[in-house]
């Protein structure tokens, strides 16, 4: 009794020792998706399971009652309620030896075809049932599965920043200088609240200022200045786009003059030709 006691309390240990390792998937954004997937699917799987150990169960009541086909049975894996079901659950996971189950049918084939039955409610509905809810699954994951990784990922930096002292977090957020305004450029001073990084020059080039600069009083009670949208065209590109559409004004206007003489004169020719056939 104390080894079989020893040897379960050993397994949950094992078990709740792989569940705490498991959130090292939590360091890696697609081991994080994937581990969401299985938790997901897992809760279908139990599902899955609680509705095969009750359809066991009531299977196994049915064959209890069937005593005169119990009694004409060579083995006794039917004749009592409780190797009833541990048979049942065999034949389920598929580890029963189907030589039995052959025996069966020249035996007592009403008690074939319940078995039968069991087997066509397990596997063609419950098993088939259970694909299609890890397919629904996927399904309704696929399109937020970074959020919901994301969101893991939050659950667990939570719990390691209750873990942590306040004197050492306060420390680190001292020296993050959150405080201090950070600058844009050199002496070009911005906003407080961000961590300062170097980076090369040419590493994300832009060719228009994402800063919006506007002059004049800060007091926050005076609207807001208008500010252009980024559609607006600058002076040289007016000036570049006018250029272009007077030199085209000018070359579609000789060749429209040219065009229409040589085919008003196509048109003199075919009235010619016309009233000499006259």
């Amino acid at each position: 009794m104390n080894c079989w006691l020893y040897w379960v309390f050993s397994c949950i240990l094992a078990l709740k020792y792989a569940i705490i390792v498991a959130d090292i998937a939590n360091i890696s954004i697609e081991l994080c998706e994937f581990k969401v997937l299985c938790t997901h699917a897992l809760k279908q799987v139990l599902l899955c399971i609680g509705a095969v150990t009750c359809i066991s169960i009531i299977f196994a009541v049915a064959i209890s009652s069937m005593t005169r086909e119990a009694t004409l049975l060579s083995n006794s894996e039917f004749t009592e309620m409780g190797r009833t079901m541990t048979s049942l659950v065999q034949l389920a996971v598929g580890i029963m030896d189907l030589e039995k189950v052959s025996s069966i049918s020249g035996e007592s084939p009403y008690l074939l075809a319940v078995l039968v039955g069991y087997m066509l409610v397990v596997y063609s509905f419950f098993f088939n049932l259970l694909v299609s809810q890890f397919c629904g699954v996927y399904a309704a994951l696929a399109e937020d599965i970074l959020g919901h990784a994301m969101l893991a990922r939050g659950d667990v930096i939570l719990d390691t920043l209750k873990a942590i002292p306040m004197k050492r977090w306060n420390a680190f957020l001292k020296s993050l200088a959150l405080d201090q305004r950070v600058d844009f450029e050199e002496g070009d001073i911005g906003l407080p609240g961000g961590i300062k990084t170097w980076e090369p020059s040419l590493a994300h080039p832009t060719t228009q200022d994402q800063i919006i600069r506007a002059g004049g009083d800060t007091d926050p009670s005076l609207p807001w200045p208008i500010h252009r949208s980024s559609s607006d065209e600058s002076s040289m590109e007016k000036m570049v786009a006018k250029t272009i559409q007077k030199s085209l004004q000018k070359y579609l206007g000789k060749n429209g003059t040219d065009m229409s003489t040589t085919e008003g004169s196509k048109q003199s020719h075919s009235s010619s030709g016309n009233s000499e056939s006259l």
